[in-house]
């Protein structure tokens, strides 16, 4: 699945945009006290001020062979990394992250997945993201609302035997939902997972899917 647009809440648009906008350099499509909207790739990232603001995580994914060159993008910023048992680069089956906080509290990462036909590289600039990879997604029941996903919303996953109660990897490497049980952590955090409203547009296989999540529910599909 291809991330499209994705919209998510903010405590603060006008912070969010000195973060994404002036020091990480994202291109700028909308800037005011109530929106901000950035050009994150192929993706178009917005967050809407809201009274109440739960933390998100979300991934941002890099070329591969960038990841060393983004961590000096990042820490040349002044923005502290995330470390997991003292490593900031963790690692995966299906790639390598490193993550930050934005100033909302947000769990951001960067990610590079070699197995994705894009071209590798080994510096790293902003406009190297090639687009919006993963939303988590805290739920109460993760298994009935993966299940949703795959039957109504269109998403192919590639493992769907792997996933577990508290856990599910809904989508490609292209891009995924993270279907987790409330509570569960947000690696490589202690910070307990909350459900966080967000809509979403996608591709899935040449065909575009909309829906909206609200207090962990899927409410709408257009």
């Amino acid at each position: 699945m291809q991330f499209e647009k994705l919209t998510i809440a903010t405590k603060n648009a006008l912070r969010q945009g000195r973060f994404y906008i002036e020091l990480l350099g994202f291109p700028s499509l909308k800037s005011n006290s109530e929106e901000l909207i950035i050009q994150a790739g192929a993706t178009q990232l917005r967050f809407s001020s809201a009274e109440t603001h739960p933390v998100y995580h979300f991934a941002f994914l890099i070329p591969t062979g960038s990841l060393e060159a983004s961590i000096d993008f990042v820490e040349s910023k002044g923005i502290e990394l995330l470390p997991l048992h003292g490593d900031k680069i963790i690692h995966f089956d299906s790639g390598r992250s490193i993550y930050f906080y934005d100033p909302d509290g947000n769990i951001a990462e960067f990610i590079e997945r070699p197995k994705l036909n894009y071209p590798g590289k080994e510096t790293f600039n902003i406009s190297d993201v090639i687009r919006i990879n993963e939303i988590g997604h805290p739920v109460s029941h993760a298994l009935n609302v993966s299940d949703e996903l795959i039957s109504n919303h269109g998403i192919r996953p590639i493992n769907p035997k792997a996933f577990r109660e508290n856990f599910c990897w809904v989508g490609d490497h292209e891009g995924a939902i993270i279907v987790v049980e409330k509570g569960r952590h947000w690696l490589p955090t202690e910070i307990p997972s909350e459900y966080n409203d967000f809509e979403l547009e996608y591709a899935e296989n040449n065909t575009h899917y909309k829906f909206k999540c609200v207090s962990g529910d899927i409410i709408s599909n257009q």
